[in-house]
């Protein structure tokens, strides 16, 4: 039993350490991994230009990050909305959109923390 609870530890721990920015985006394959640790987020919404900003659902993992599937062939922008609210974390690669909002820009190929 203290086994498995010191691997939990170690495993949350790692996880942590490696997603010490709150946008990672990863490409195992092809296909885009996008993951944005809120902890105290209730409802968390990705909106981009890959379906005119229809809100979609993320789902949140067992230790905590929210993340989302895509095609990791396809340029695009994005922000989330995090209980209700327009949310831009920082990243690499944004532009402002119409409204003066920020909004992150996500190439193929480009990697690490868009």
């Amino acid at each position: 039993m203290n086994r498995i609870r010191i691997l939990i530890i170690l495993t949350a721990a790692a996880g942590t350490l490696a997603g010490c920015l709150p946008l990672s985006a990863l490409q195992p394959g092809h296909e885009l991994r996008i993951a944005i640790d809120l902890p105290e987020a209730k409802e968390v919404f990705f909106l981009s230009s890959l379906n005119r900003y229809e809100p979609v659902s993320m789902s949140k993992t067992f230790f905590g990050p929210w993340e989302i599937h895509l095609p990791e062939d396809n340029a695009f922008d994005y922000f989330f909305r995090v209980d209700g609210s327009p949310y831009t974390p920082e990243c690499r690669l944004q532009q402002t959109d119409d409204w003066g909002g920020r909004q992150c820009i996500h190439i193929p190929g480009h990697r690490k923390h868009e």
